[in-house]
């Protein structure tokens, strides 16, 4: 939490409002075909090893809430 603190206080700069937020990191390497240890993981997977962090969950996150603002009612948003 305390990340995120820093970060709304650097998006107030004048650099910061001048430029557009990059979620890329990690764009391109998910895969839906994850399995370790025998263990089968669903959906669009990441795999996070030494070097190679992702914002796959970050993407996630506003994939959904969108979603939620653009639904009309619940029943829609249930069937997505």
């Amino acid at each position: 939490m305390e990340n995120w603190n820093y970060a709304h206080k650097a998006s107030r700069g004048l650099i910061a409002r001048r430029y557009a937020y990059n979620y890329e990191m990690g764009l391109g390497r998910e895969t839906r075909h994850f399995e370790d240890h025998g263990l089968a993981l669903p959906g669009a997977i990441t795999e996070i090893v030494p070097g190679a962090a992702s914002e796959h969950n970050q993407r996630g996150f506003y994939r959904r809430w969108r979603q939620f603002m653009e639904a009309s009612s619940w029943t829609e948003l249930v069937a997505r």
